[in-house]
C-alpha cells in the first residue's frame, strides 16, 4: 500500500460486533501518535442485537469511507460476527473506483474476501483495534507489523514451518476459515485459481476444522491452488478421542496435495501475530524459508 503520510485521514468502522466508546480509546490514542487523524464512522456505536447497528448502515458507513477522499485508509474496530450482513448493501462501484486499504482480522474476513473479489480491492488482515488494544498496549511483533504496512514498506517473513516443499506465486484469499466459507455459494466467494490460501481458526473442534477443509477443497479451483498457509488454530479441541490434533487433520488434508504448504505461521486469534495482505501477490519458497511480497 501507499505510504501513510503524517495528517492522513483514517476511517474507523464497524461492520461487525457492538462495543463499549470507552474501549476505543487506547487504540485512538496510539493512531494519534503515529501522525494520523481517526475519523469515526456515523454509525460506529450504533447497537442492534449483536452487531453495531443495522446492517444497512454499517454499509453505508463503507461506503462512504470508500467515497471520502480525504480517506486514505479504513480500518474494522472490532470483530465478533455481523459484517456477512453488510455485504448486499456495498456499492462496489464506489468502492472499485475510490480503492483503498482495510484492516481487520477474524469477522472482517467476510467483508474483505469479498469486497476483494468484487473489486480487487488490497486488504490486510492481522490487525482489529480494540482487540488488540485490550491489554493497553500492542504487542510488540504485531506493532512493528503494523507500522511497516502503515509505512508503505515490503514484508519478507520467515517464522514458520513446511509440511509441503515448493515454490509459488498468487494473490492471497483466506483469514478466519469459518468466516471464510460463510462466502461459499454466494457471489463474494473468491475463485482459488491461482491463488495462496491463508487458514486460520479459534474455539472449533478439530472434527469441525476438517470438514471445512473438506469445503475449502470443493470450491471453485481449488484444484489449481497454488499455495497453502495455515496459521494458528487458537483453542481447537477433540471432541471425541481419535478425532485427531490439528496437526493430524491438516496432515492428512494435504497428503495427496501437491503444492507448497506452510504450517505453524504466526498468525490468527494470537497475541503476536503478522499481518497479510488479502488480494496481493506474494512468493512463496520454502528453500529460503520466506514469504514475500510483490510490489
Amino acid at each position: 500500500m501507499e505510504k501513510l503520510k503524517k495528517g492522513d485521514k483514517i476511517a474507523l468502522i464497524a461492520p461487525s460486533g457492538c462495543f463499549e466508546k470507552k474501549d476505543l480509546q487506547n487504540s485512538i490514542t496510539w493512531f494519534k501518535k503515529q501522525g494520523l487523524k481517526p475519523v469515526i464512522s456515523k454509525h460506529a456505536y450504533d447497537v442492534c442485537f449483536y452487531a453495531a447497528g443495522k446492517a444497512v448502515d454499517r454499509a453505508y458507513d463503507i461506503n462512504e469511507a470508500f467515497k471520502n477522499k480525504d480517506i486514505k485508509a479504513i480500518f474494522c474496530i472490532r470483530g465478533g460476527a455481523g459484517s456477512l450482513k453488510v455485504l448486499d448493501f456495498l456499492d462496489y462501484d464506489i468502492i472499485k473506483k475510490n480503492k483503498k486499504p482495510i484492516f481487520g482480522l477474524s469477522d472482517s474476513t467476510a467483508l474483505q474476501n469479498a469486497i476483494y473479489t468484487k473489486t480487487k480491492n488490497i486488504s490486510y488482515t492481522g490487525f482489529l483495534p480494540i482487540y488488540d488494544f485490550k491489554n493497553t498496549v500492542l504487542d510488540k511483533q504485531l506493532e512493528q507489523s503494523l507500522i511497516n504496512i502503515l509505512q508503505g514498506q515490503s514484508f519478507c517473513y520467515h517464522q514458520f514451518d513446511v509440511l509441503k516443499d515448493g515454490y509459488a506465486q498468487g494473490n492471497i484469499v483466506g483469514g478466519c476459515l469459518s468466516v471464510f466459507l460463510s462466502l461459499a455459494g454466494t457471489p463474494y466467494f473468491p475463485n482459488l485459481k491461482d491463488k495462496i490460501i491463508l487458514i486460520e481458526d479459534i474455539g472449533e473442534k478439530t472434527y469441525r476444522i476438517d470438514l471445512m477443509l473438506e469445503q475449502i477443497k470443493m470450491q471453485k479451483g481449488f484444484n489449481q491452488a497454488k499455495a497453502l498457509i495455515f496459521g494458528q488454530f487458537e483453542n481447537c479441541p477433540l471432541a471425541d478421542e481419535g478425532d485427531g490434533q490439528i496437526i493430524d487433520i491438516i496432515q492428512n488434508f494435504v497428503k495427496d496435495i501437491d503444492i507448497p504448504v506452510i504450517y505453524n505461521f504466526p498468525y490468527g486469534h494470537i497475541k503476536s501475530r503478522l499481518i497479510m495482505p488479502i488480494g496481493q501477490k506474494v512468493i512463496i519458497n520454502t528453500k529460503t524459508l520466506s514469504i514475500q511480497s510483490v510490489d
